[in-house]
């Protein structure tokens, strides 16, 4: 079935294009397999979000997830744009310091963070959104060693069940992230944190999981946050001024999924946040919101070429293709779906039912099973959607395969922001024990 979102067009020679950039062009010019991003879409998708927010509550901080794509032009984008960063490791946090975004627009989320990322985080003055009582010790510690006091929130978890994959599950009691919101766990965190010298405690945070396409579970996650946030200030007077909770917007991948639009869930969640804070006298927080995926998946495509065509009597033909699970490792992981066509015969009647593979040695590395395209050739270009988010983020090296290209498009312009990696990048770590030489 061919599924084109309105940012995605086709030209007169019948093939896609992605931000005016004819695909089949992009792929001779760049080689593939080639990601390719489209910067109006990401930017589309930021305002949007941010809009369905801030049109109704007068603080609204959007922290981009650097973990769907941490790219430094993608960063950059936002950066221009306003957004703050979600980030959860070292790394990330550099990243978005070089692309501009200040450290009190930051949230350091995550259940082990390391002393050297705790020290640059404080130094920053990023929220740090503290995961256990032994990590609380420990930013403490260096608060206290950087002579500055620690601004801190703690990530709680409000045991709510979204309608997701198990592995991105997050908000649920068994979960490995956060206080117990149940046991009261939650609650002496921020008793104990109110005696600490060195720490601020500013905000609250949960994340209830991601690609969840229904309204109802944040609105439950609106309701127990908030209710905590009244207990904490009538039981130990202290105001909460950023109430974080997370992203988990997700985005149709299938033809038939329903799309969960920002606006429905604004209006939910923020009316939680009004009745709350009218019913209790609390002061207005700044809502703070992490979305990753909803701002560049479907941003982002993959663009592979087929290389060899095996057909077997009474089952989807094979093609194979130059990009596998080491270039998008979703479907092999967590069985995802992501849209194929063929970007050079968009227009074309889809005739044959194929399963498109991957070139590493694994039975699991597919990128797609039962899939109607064209009549499929030798030197065909493969187009995989919506794959912005969480595809060369979690790319690897697999069987030596180096990770694509990037590149960014915009009103028909072309960029790398990413090169290919070579045969040297994937040996220039390795090294030859004395013995051995």
């Amino acid at each position: 079935m061919l599924i084109l979102k309105r940012h995605f067009k086709t030209n007169i020679r019948g093939h896609l294009t992605v931000g005016g950039a004819d695909t089949v062009e992009l792929a001779n010019k760049f080689g593939t397999p080639l990601y390719v991003v489209d910067e109006q879409r990401v930017r589309e998708n930021y305002r949007r979000f941010y809009k369905a927010f801030a049109s109704r509550w007068p603080s609204v901080l959007v922290c981009y997830a650097l973990k769907a794509n941490s790219n430094l032009a993608v960063v950059k984008i936002l950066q221009g744009e306003g957004a703050g960063a979600d980030v959860s490791s070292e790394y990330e946090l550099r990243i978005a310091l070089e692309a501009g975004i200040p450290g009190n627009k930051m949230v350091f989320n995550g259940n082990h963070k390391t002393p050297r990322e705790l020290e640059l985080a404080v130094a920053n003055d990023v929220l740090v959104n503290v995961d256990s009582f032994q990590e609380l010790e420990a930013v403490g510690k260096v608060a206290s060693r950087l002579g500055k006091r620690a601004r801190i929130g703690f990530r709680v978890n409000p045991d709510v069940r979204a309608p997701t994959h198990p592995y991105i599950a997050t908000g649920l009691r068994e979960s490995k992230f956060g206080f117990d919101v149940a046991s009261g766990q939650a609650f002496d965190a921020y008793k104990l944190a109110a005696r600490m010298e060195d720490v601020d405690v500013v905000g609250i945070h949960a994340h209830i999981g991601s690609q969840i396409l229904d309204a109802a579970p944040f609105e439950e996650e609106a309701e127990k946050l908030m209710a905590l946030v009244a207990e904490i200030k009538e039981r130990l007077d202290i105001y909460l001024s950023f109430v974080d909770f997370g992203g988990g917007i997700g985005i149709p991948y299938k033809p038939d999924d329903r799309e969960l639009q920002p606006e429905q869930v604004a209006e939910r969640m923020v009316g939680v946040v009004e009745r709350v804070v009218d019913e209790k006298g609390l002061g207005k927080p700044t809502l703070v919101f992490e979305p990753g995926r909803y701002i560049v998946g479907d941003a982002g495509v993959l663009l592979a070429r087929v290389g060899y065509i095996k057909e077997r009597p009474g089952i989807p033909t094979w093609v194979a293709v130059d990009a596998g699970m080491n270039a998008l490792i979703r479907p092999a992981l967590y069985g995802a779906y992501h849209h194929i066509e063929l970007a050079n015969k968009i227009l074309e009647k889809e005739e044959v039912l194929v399963n498109v593979a991957g070139p590493l040695c694994e039975s699991g590395d597919f990128l797609g099973k039962e899939r109607k395209l064209p009549k499929v050739v030798q030197g065909d270009l493969v187009v995989i959607f919506d794959v912005g988010a969480y595809g060369l983020a979690m790319s690897s090296q697999h069987t030596a395969q180096p990770r694509p290209a990037m590149v960014l498009v915009n009103e028909g312009k072309a960029e790398i922001i990413r090169k290919r990696e070579t045969f040297e990048d994937l040996t220039r770590l390795d090294q030859i024990p004395g013995w051995l030489k």
